[in-house]
């Protein structure tokens, strides 16, 4: 082993990886380095980058709960079809044998 760590970054074919100048970690862009920096290597920013991490966390935060907003409303609609599916089904007793078996 020769003790530089290997990291798994994906940088799309014909671009070049955003590399910290810290680490020397690879990364695929900007955003992604300005956040690596942020939360490995706070002490060593200055107020500008600082401020350009807390901007940039703001809007990966904002973007994953619209995210989950989205999914949770997905999971509704989807826990709804099946439970119509399932009260149609059921209207009949004897349906509720086919549902079963078949």
């Amino acid at each position: 082993m020769t003790g530089e760590p290997t990291y798994d970054t994906d940088v799309p074919p014909g671009e070049s990886s955003a590399d910290c100048p810290y680490c020397d970690r690879p990364l695929e862009s900007e955003e992604l380095l300005v956040l690596h920096e942020g939360l490995d290597h706070w002490e060593r920013l200055d107020e500008d980058r600082r401020e350009q991490f807390r901007e940039t966390y703001q809007r990966e935060s904002d973007d994953l709960r619209g995210f989950r907003l989205k999914m949770l409303g997905l999971l509704v609609v989807v826990y709804f079809v099946f439970l119509f599916v399932y009260s149609w089904q059921t209207t009949d007793p004897y349906s509720v044998i086919s549902l079963v078996f078949v």
